[in-house]
């Protein structure tokens, strides 16, 4: 199986149907490599929509991440008032990249669309990190912990 995007996809071995890239340079992580998971690749729908998606999302770039600093900061926010973590360093609200190592992004579709979603460690919240969601790969729409939600209705 091939994206049109990243290439030729492999197996994951811990999730049959899912397919990976090799690591890919991000433009919207200054070009920093991450896998890209594709969970049902081998469905031709599937794999256009996924790869359109791809391609919208390839082309934010760090302009892009720096502008949706605000809504990692808000979780941030939500979680600090939440009382049990500690105050980072931040002097701005783009200071809060200091904070943020995305490991992988996912493809999902469900009935509402497309989703393309990073999944990151980050240093205010170790047990259910950060995940960050962008509807159609097109702007970030959500900025959460992870708990398998793609919007916040």
């Amino acid at each position: 199986m091939e994206s049109s995007i990243v290439g030729k996809l492999k197996s994951v071995a811990y999730q049959a149907e899912w397919l990976e890239s090799d690591p890919h340079e991000i433009p919207y992580f200054d070009n920093k490599q991450l896998k890209i998971l594709f969970v049902e690749a081998n469905h031709e729908p599937y794999l256009q929509g996924a790869d359109k998606v791809l391609q919208h999302f390839m082309n934010l770039n760090s302009r892009d991440r720096i502008a949706d600093s605000h809504k990692i900061y808000q979780y941030y926010q939500q979680t600090l008032n939440s009382g049990y973590t500690v105050p980072l360093d931040i002097d701005s609200m783009t200071d809060i990249w200091n904070f943020v190592y995305p490991s992988e992004i996912i493809i999902h579709w469900d009935e509402d669309g497309y989703y393309l979603g990073i999944s990151c460690e980050c240093e205010w919240e170790e047990e259910h990190g950060l995940q960050l969601v962008f509807k159609d790969g097109k702007k970030l729409t959500r900025a959460s912990g992870h708990d398998g939600a793609f919007t916040d209705e």
